[in-house]
């Protein structure tokens, strides 16, 4: 899937055009042309009272009915909220008029949208790098990287490339014959419910039943995959698959004789659904893992992680079986408080969230200041005074809102939009919990993660997300509801009140008995096996991260410089204008 548009202001006709590229046809020059290849994914047209609205990628839209002037009530007017409603999943949007032309991506903003000022007008993209190509010097942005070595990836709208941004998430481009801007007012604080949400059992009933609904509507016509782990989220997505007589199959990946393979392997047989495994083998380590690798952080634009090559080694295998796959991404994190330093918060993160008064400035600046002494001093100003503004901007909300307001916007597309990107690349991943009208019901009720404590520590607090999980699947599939997770006890477990010593006899034995898998997924394998050819990719030239590799075993840290330095090097090498990106549709 790819787009492209160069909008000249002051040009004729003032509505770009749309062109379809076929998988072989090359993009071309011509200004005011939508440019679009579909790729995996599809166009869908909605014609409204006052204009056209155009989707591209999976758009998973419920009733028609009514939508088209609810959308456009009146000329020039598109109702971003009912967009976002009614059109689930993943994609970007265009809204056409005769004078007009609005661009956007779908809630969460997983899909990306790029774009680059020109003397002319605006270029805007699916893909950075193809922007890049686009502007002849490609220079590789020390803020971006800064950002990226404190965090683990962007926190703003920078990119690897100077010149290049990307458009801030619920917000869309508006062009017009004179104008180029950004707008938008959807606001996801808005939706985060009341200060004294419900708890009732009638509210956990609905929230189900809701939950149901939206989880119907994601389940594809055909056959598709759902990822099945020992967790909570995969097996409600099965349920509700299983309660539907949907045709499916799960899968998972892993070491042969690692839990994460062996666990649901087994649950599967006793549901009597087909399971496939994606084993992470031998064979897999010398003949997969280094070109997954590569193509992993190509298909992201060097976005993704060099610790993740198994996910693209399972994309491209599921894919030779299905187009679709529902995973349960973004599940953990709507209800869970959050509360760790690890790869998807670092330590910086919490600080920025969690210091009182000032402190995180001193704090991110001696953090600077130990990774690249003093080269980074004129970015980590304007860093600080951007963090400043975003968080002046949200001092109205709680410290728990104004963080889960970065993890809305932020956090989600830069964290897992690298996957799905890259997914996309093969199959649709439709994500039923990243719903807008269940995320706005979820936090009109204490079950949500934005109605907890800030980085809350107590287990059993942050346990209150398993109770709807675990009233979904009483509802829904009353086996799965008594079958044990791989954390040692079942959904019935967590919802019983006479279960509760039960519950807290299996967490301690499970805590104190269960052996830690080293390496489950082989990437500490992987990088063990393959440094000489990482470090050839790198080259010599990766200042100013040269001098950074840890030593030891700290294999995140070596992952995530590797990952940098290759992203800094792609950053600063010619772009081909061509060849290269036709790969991004």
């Amino acid at each position: 899937m790819f787009f492209y548009l160069d909008y000249r202001l002051g040009r004729r006709p003032a509505t770009p055009e749309i062109r379809l590229l076929t998988p072989d046809m090359p993009t071309a020059e011509q200004p005011q042309t939508l440019q679009v290849r579909t790729g995996a994914q599809r166009l869908e047209n909605l014609d409204t009272p006052h204009g056209q609205l155009v989707l591209l990628g999976d758009p998973i839209i419920g009733n028609p009915k009514g939508l088209a002037e609810k959308l456009n009530p009146s000329p020039g007017v598109l109702d971003e909220a009912v967009l976002l409603e009614a059109v689930r999943g993943h994609y970007y949007w265009f809204f056409f008029t005769s004078e007009n032309l609005l661009c956007g991506s779908a809630f969460g903003a997983i899909f990306p949208v790029y774009y680059r000022q020109t003397d002319s007008g605006i270029q805007l993209c699916s893909s950075a790098a193809f922007l890049a190509s686009r502007q002849g010097d490609s220079q590789p942005n020390s803020r971006n990287l800064l950002e990226r070595l404190l965090f683990n990836y962007p926190v703003f709208n920078s990119t690897w490339w100077k010149g290049i941004s990307l458009l801030e998430a619920h917000r869309h481009f508006h062009l017009s014959p004179d104008t180029a801007r950004i707008e938008g007012t959807f606001s996801v604080s808005d939706h985060f419910g009341p200060e004294n949400p419900s708890s009732s059992a009638q509210r956990l009933r609905d929230l189900v039943e809701l939950f149901e609904e939206e989880v119907n509507l994601f389940l594809p016509g055909q056959p598709f995959a759902i990822s099945f782990t020992g967790g909570f989220d995969g097996r409600t997505l099965v349920a509700a698959a299983q309660k539907s007589g949907r045709e499916f199959l799960t899968y998972s990946f892993g070491r042969p004789g690692a839990s994460d393979v062996t666990f649901p392997e087994m649950q599967a047989r006793k549901l009597n659904i087909p399971y496939q495994p994606i084993l992470l083998d031998e064979k897999y380590l010398e003949k997969e893992a280094l070109n997954a690798a590569h193509s992993f952080l190509e298909l992201t634009e060097y976005n993704g992680n060099l610790g993740r090559p198994h996910y693209e080694y399972a994309a491209r295998e599921l894919s030779k079986q299905v187009d679709y796959i529902l995973t349960g991404n973004f599940g953990s994190e709507l209800f869970r408080a959050m509360h760790e330093p690890g790869v998807m918060m670092t330590k910086n993160l919490i600080d920025l969230f969690d210091s009182s008064g000032e402190s995180w400035k001193d704090k991110l600046t001696a953090a600077s200041r130990s990774i690249g002494g003093g080269y980074f001093q004129q970015d980590m100003e304007t860093l600080i005074a951007d963090l400043e503004r975003w968080l002046s901007d949200r001092r109205h909300l709680m410290p728990n809102q104004r963080f889960y307001d970065f993890v809305f916007n932020e956090l989600f597309r830069k964290y897992f939009g690298p996957e799905l990107v890259m997914q996309s690349h093969y199959f649709n991943n439709r994500t039923p919990f990243l719903s807008f009208r269940f995320f706005r019901e979820l936090n009109r009720t204490r079950w949500a993660g934005v109605h907890s404590q800030l980085f809350e520590k107590n287990k059993s607090k942050r346990m209150k997300g398993q109770v709807f999980y675990s009233s979904f699947l009483r509802h829904a599939h009353r086996k799965l509801y008594h079958l044990p997770t791989s954390k040692g006890y079942s959904p019935a477990d967590v919802l019983e009140p006479w279960r509760l010593p039960l519950l807290a006899g299996k967490v301690l034995y499970h805590k104190r008995v269960k052996k830690q898998e080293p390496d489950s997924n082989a990437v500490v394998k992987f990088l063990e096996s393959n440094r000489e050819e990482l470090l050839e990719w790198i080259g010599k030239e990766t200042t100013p991260l040269s001098g950074l590799l840890p030593s030891g075993v700290n294999w995140e840290e070596q992952i995530k410089w590797y990952t940098l330095a290759m992203g800094w090097k792609a950053a600063g090498m010619p772009v081909p204008s061509q060849t290269t990106h036709n790969s991004y549709a």
